[in-house]
């Protein structure tokens, strides 16, 4: 049975969907600048075949466990990114990634205020899973306003996945609160 895209969520400018095949090439060019990775996975662009072994990974994640990396598209349909969550020993982790031409705008923001508003309806199931945390690469000062705008509390500096970060916690007093 193929089912088609579902919205996973929504904001006033961008939605966030579930991944089909065909989406293998905007992840691929996605992931394929430099620009964009920069601060993400290896600091590398990727190639082709890792781009297909993420969509799988993804569409895995998200049938498997209801949560993944979801693709973001703008509101003419266009995929402009990736964002939502992965799996770390600290929680559930808070990660995006955005083409370069939407930079600047205040997208990241609003897309993480979403997905924190997300993670606090649908709570992961597991001891201790329930915590939110983001890793920021040192360096990439714009994702560090991005997650203190948006609630998350600087804890520490950590090397994580073979890269010195800035480890974030979303703060167990502030579930309460509207984001």
């Amino acid at each position: 049975m193929n089912v088609g895209r579902q919205t996973i969520l929504s904001t006033e400018r961008v939605r966030l969907t579930t991944w089909l095949p065909s989406d293998l090439q905007d992840l691929a060019e996605l992931h394929a600048d430099p620009v964009t990775m920069r601060f993400i996975g290896h600091g590398r662009p990727e190639t082709v075949d890792e781009a297909c072994s993420r969509i799988v990974e993804y569409r895995n994640e998200q049938g498997h466990r209801g949560w993944t990396k979801w693709r973001v598209e703008d509101n003419d349909g266009d995929m402009i990114g990736r964002a939502g969550f992965g799996e770390s020993d600290a929680g559930r982790e808070l990660a995006y990634a955005l083409r370069p031409d939407h930079w600047n705008r205040g997208l990241a923001t609003e897309i993480a205020e979403a997905l924190v508003r997300w993670h606090l309806e649908h709570p992961p199931v597991g001891p201790a899973s329930s915590s939110l945390c983001a890793y920021v690469e040192v360096g990439n000062q714009a994702s560090v306003r991005v997650l203190e705008k948006v609630g998350f509390t600087f804890v520490d500096r950590r090397f994580y996945k073979g890269v010195t970060c800035d480890f974030f916690q979303f703060p167990a007093a502030s579930r309460s609160r509207t984001v």
